[in-house]
């Protein structure tokens, strides 16, 4: 079910401190904290940051319930209050509960075409017997697999890796109520992960069924449209209905024929269903409209299975200016009470204007949509409604920031019960509306927020104070930078005295090993980088961003911009240790633009890139022991007559300075690469260096990428570790000689204790885009592992033993 849309079945939707050691020599001996080795990995942060989707109940109990985020992971909840993160393989895309059995969940992992950036994905159904403890496949089949290699790297169909596998993607599941080994898989055609849905405009969605549980599949029919929203069973209906995003059909499951069902609307936004006393109630939701004062679409409703439609807008246009229409995204409605709906709203821009409007909310029936009353209502100035119990996104940038839902999910047979997601929250209400509450984090009583489980966005790094063993930083993608100072158990903003503009992302942090307190941050309001979907036509010159110094660990920050342009972006920054305390030399990388010096701690800045070629794609700066600089240059994409279609490969490169950055010597990647992405130096003997690279597109999927070794300086580099082509970052274990660690982008950490010879994986850690290893310096034996979008994991740096994974059939040569 495409999350509470096709509710009538079931369950209505339901540091670092440069480990890498090049860029600063070890701070003088710290009291160490107590040796602590937790025996599993957990997730730490403040919870929340970024966006959410589906949440999705069970009918058998509103305490059990999951969600996903756009960044891989999915969650589930068992007391309605604790949330765990899981590993679907991919980003999930849709869950299903069982409407018979309480211990039996669907939920389904999106599939995608290959490219250079994220490689391919393959679709999966996954089922769990035991209430979200354990998954296995049950599409495809994986016992029929063609292909048995590493799968995430390879340009291969679906139908080519699984004997059987249909070439398409997951976005709806379905379980008859009525017979519940009866499946339905809504499916869309395959594109790349960030293609914006550009594919084959020609290729359609089309639905599949399974009889006997899982065991057998087949394709039914084909579907008009592209996309699948939603699938009511006939047990429910009387014909199986199927909804697209431009049509309705009912469709004959023996024949495959199609009968088209009109539709109100050219286009729908979303679809919502369940019985009201006794009868079936349907919903389609369509993009409004002002025409001369006549409003068009908005809330249809259906009590003839589709046969005829009646609009029920009453109560929406609430304080919407006049000529002008709120731009309604999601509606739900309660399963076994569908006359009771909620719907997720955004008044017309001009509204922002008057403070006392609202600009987003929350609307809610109790009559079927006959009429419509504000459930919760905000502007950019707070709550208008006063019924909202805040997190600390609001208290940081107020309610605009999240905004309103992405989606909403009502619990099947308690319509007081629903939950709300937006692009960095998630909240609640157990009284048909009347209050809500974020719960994603806990507030403590100092103020502080620690996570409820509900961690989504990116982290690049885990800075961890020299002075004080319980203060740690996390450099985050969308909020900014936090600080713990009880060892990671709670967390505040570290944000005053950095410019509101630049507080999207701060890249890195890299903090004085002799002088108490200070610190450098880069930050910029480009993240992601240096992911391909960030590269456009515009560049990087109408950003905002660049360097912030704090003497006071973090509590405050000023902006040091003395020589840089304001419309810059800063992604990292390291200093030489050898410098003067009162005058540090600190270099700090701003992409697109190159590198800049400082003499005199962050006072003033001068660029110094005499040497570099036209790519300024400027991504790390390292110094080895002997005072060598090492710069890493991002491969990125270049765009013909500002054309977005008409884009093309812009290669990375690196380069080293014996000078102090005065100038620079381009250095030769390893054959065949092009996309270096980190380098780590040995710093008892700076001649061995690790480089991590990215992988490269060639026939048939990947052909670059993995992790070279150099012992001379970079003259000869070998291959060391290839089996994942794209990896992120890699560190040096300060307590262990010849011990480092790599977080990848597909899956898994790995872990080599000969200098790269050999590599296992860091057992009891999955996560599909993982960032960088930083080793607890704190703690001998435990690592941190930052992501792209799950927040830092923490554990043992040699795994777990007896390692129970999320998918427990999941062919071990796929990974």
């Amino acid at each position: 079910m495409y999350r509470q849309t096709a509710v009538l079945a079931t369950c209505l939707a339901i540091t670092c401190l440069a480990l890498f050691v090049s860029s600063c020599s070890q701070p003088e001996p710290r009291e160490q904290a107590p040796t602590v080795l937790d025996a599993d990995w957990k997730v730490i942060g403040p919870g929340g940051g970024g966006g959410m989707f589906l949440p999705t109940f069970s009918p058998h109990d509103p305490n059990i319930a999951m969600m996903h985020c756009d960044m891989t992971a999915a969650y589930i909840t068992n007391d309605g209050t604790n949330w765990r993160m899981l590993d679907f393989w991919n980003v999930p895309e849709d869950f299903e509960f069982d409407p018979v059995d309480p211990s039996v969940i669907y939920a389904a992992s999106r599939g995608f075409s290959y490219s250079e950036d994220r490689g391919m994905g393959l679709t999966l159904l996954l089922r769990s017997a035991d209430t979200g403890k354990s998954w296995e496949i049950i599409y495809p089949r994986v016992e029929n697999a063609l292909y048995r290699g590493p799968v995430q790297g390879r340009n291969m169909l679906p139908s080519q890796i699984v004997e059987g596998a249909f070439d398409g993607t997951i976005e709806t599941i379905e379980v008859d109520p009525a017979d519940n080994k009866k499946i339905y898989l809504g499916m869309a055609p395959l594109v790349s992960y960030m293609s914006g849905g550009r594919g084959d405009m020609s290729a359609q969605a089309f639905l599949v069924a399974t009889g006997d549980g899982g065991r057998t599949w087949r394709k039914v029919t084909d579907l008009p449209g592209r996309g699948v929203l939603a699938i009511f069973p006939s047990s429910l209906t009387g014909k199986l209905l199927v909804f697209t995003r431009t049509a309705c059909v009912a469709v004959d499951e023996q024949s495959g024929e199609v009968e088209q069902i009109a539709l109100p609307s050219r286009f729908i936004v979303d679809v919502a269903g369940g019985i009201s006393k006794g009868r079936p109630l349907l919903y389609v939701l369509a993009p409004m409209q002002n025409s001369g004062g006549s409003v068009s679409g908005g809330v249809f409703r259906s009590s003839d299975g589709g046969s005829s439609w009646q609009q029920v807008n009453t109560g929406l246009l609430k304080d919407v200016p006049d000529g002008l229409v709120p731009a309604i995204r999601d509606i739900d409605a309660c399963e076994s009470a569908a006359e009771v709906l909620y719907l997720s709203s955004r008044n017309a821009r001009e509204a922002r204007e008057d403070t006392t409007l609202w600009v987003f909310g929350v609307f809610k029936s109790s009559d079927a949509g006959d009429s419509w009353q504000p459930s919760w209502l905000a502007n950019g100035t707070g709550y208008l409604t006063g019924n909202f119990t805040q997190g600390w996104l609001d208290d940081q940038w107020g309610p605009g920031w999240g905004g309103n839902p992405i989606h909403l999910g009502i619990a099947p047979q308690n319509p007081d019960i629903c939950i709300g997601t937006d692009n960095g929250r998630s909240y609640k209400t157990t009284d048909g509306g009347r209050s809500w509450r974020q719960i994603h984090s806990k507030k403590n009583p100092d103020g502080t927020f620690t996570s409820n489980g509900l961690d989504v966005t990116t982290c690049y790094g885990v800075h961890l104070d020299p002075f004080d063993s319980q203060h740690l930083f996390i450099s985050y993608t969308d909020i900014g930078l936090f600080h713990s100072f009880d060892g990671g158990k709670s967390w505040r903003h570290s944000l005053e005295g950095v410019p509101r503009r630049w507080t999207n992302t701060c890249y890195w942090l890299e903090m004085d090993h002799q002088v108490d307190g200070r610190a450098w941050s880069v930050w910029g309001n480009a993240h992601d980088l240096p992911r391909d979907k960030m590269f456009s036509p515009r560049g990087f010159g109408n950003n905002q961003g660049g360097v912030a110094v704090t003497d006071d660990g973090g509590r405050t920050w000023r902006k040091s911009m003395n020589g840089i342009p304001d419309n810059s972006v800063g992604t990292h920054v390291i200093y030489d240790p050898d410098s003067p305390g009162d005058s540090r030399t600190v270099y700090a990388t701003m992409f697109g633009r190159g590198v800049y010096k400082s003499i005199d701690g962050g006072a003033s800045w001068m660029e110094v890139n005499n040497g570099l070629g036209d790519n300024r794609f400027a991504w790390k700066i390292r110094r080895a022991s002997n005072g060598m600089l090492y710069l890493v240059i991002a491969r990125g994409m270049g765009f013909e007559d500002g054309d977005r279609r008409k884009s093309h490969r812009i290669d990375g490169e690196l380069y080293m300075s014996d000078d102090n950055a005065a100038s620079w010597q381009k250095m030769d990647l390893p054959p065949g690469e092009n996309a270096p992405h980190d380098l780590v130096i040995d710093p008892d003997n700076p001649d061995r260096m690790f480089l991590l690279c990215w992988a490269v597109a060639g026939e048939g999927g990947d052909v670059g990428g993995g992790v070279y070794r150099t012992l001379d300086g970079g003259e000869n580099w070998q291959l060391v570790f290839d089996r994942v082509r794209r990896v992120n970052s890699a560190a040096l274990d300060p307590h262990s000689s010849g011990t480092i660690y790599l977080n990848t982008f597909q899956n898994a950490a790995f872990r080599s204790d000969d200098w790269g010879d050999s590599w296992q994986r860091i057992t009891g850690y999955r996560f599909k885009w993982g960032q960088r290893p930083i080793p607890d310096v704190n703690n001998p034996g435990m690592l941190y592992l930052t992501t792209y979008g799950g927040s830092v994991q923490y554990g043992p740096a040699r795994g777990v033993p007896d390692e129970m994974p999320d998918i427990t059939n999941m062919p071990q040569s796929w990974w």
